[in-house]
């Protein structure tokens, strides 16, 4: 049983809008894309969503918060408020859920809350060609010596398109979050 609705109305509330203002924050975390970067983030966040809500391998808890944030899309613009807190709410809800939610589920919703930062920070690609020769080079570099590292530590290899399509920027705001929900993440 999700026990949802057995939870405070501050933290019903905040579980299912977390999933949202976890995407939008990732999104707003970086203004090299514009926004057409922004309009194909939200538009990959919902579709995130969407897709975790029809995923029957999920847990019920997180389903049930995220088809609840999905209900709610006419209150997504309000949600976008004090967007720099998210963080700290990530904080408070991994500190709320245990003893009154499954553990199993807790790290299956903030795990999905972690997945949503990532898939929206990979929607649209950052990197500008535009940029000068110096950024490029130095972009470049980072990718190379990021593979270097994995051969020799025997981590996996992502691909360039990957590493393009998260900025820097995006990467400190997921680590942020990661460390928040007590979630190892490597990007």
């Amino acid at each position: 049983m999700t026990n949802l609705s057995a939870l405070p109305q501050d933290i019903q509330d905040l579980v299912i809008k977390l999933p949202f203002r976890v995407g939008y924050y990732i999104s707003v975390s970086d203004t090299t894309g514009g926004d057409e970067a922004d309009e194909k983030e939200m538009r990959a966040l919902e579709n995130i969503v969407t897709f975790y809500v029809e995923d029957t391998l999920k847990s019920e808890f997180a389903t049930e918060a995220m088809l609840r944030m999905l209900q709610n899309k006419k209150e997504w613009e309000n949600w976008k408020g004090h967007i720099e807190i998210v963080p700290e709410e990530c904080l408070k809800i991994s500190e709320s859920l245990i003893g009154n939610i499954d553990l199993k589920e807790i790290i299956a919703y903030k795990n999905n809350l972690l997945e949503i930062a990532i898939s929206v920070a990979q929607a649209y690609r950052e990197f500008d060609h535009n940029v000068s020769t110096v950024e490029k080079f130095s972009t470049y570099l980072a990718i190379l010596f990021q593979r270097i590292r994995a051969l020799v530590t025997g981590q996996e290899i992502q691909s360039t398109d990957n590493l393009l399509n998260i900025s820097r920027e995006e990467k400190m705001a997921i680590g942020l979050l990661s460390d928040s929900l007590g979630i190892q993440v490597k990007l």
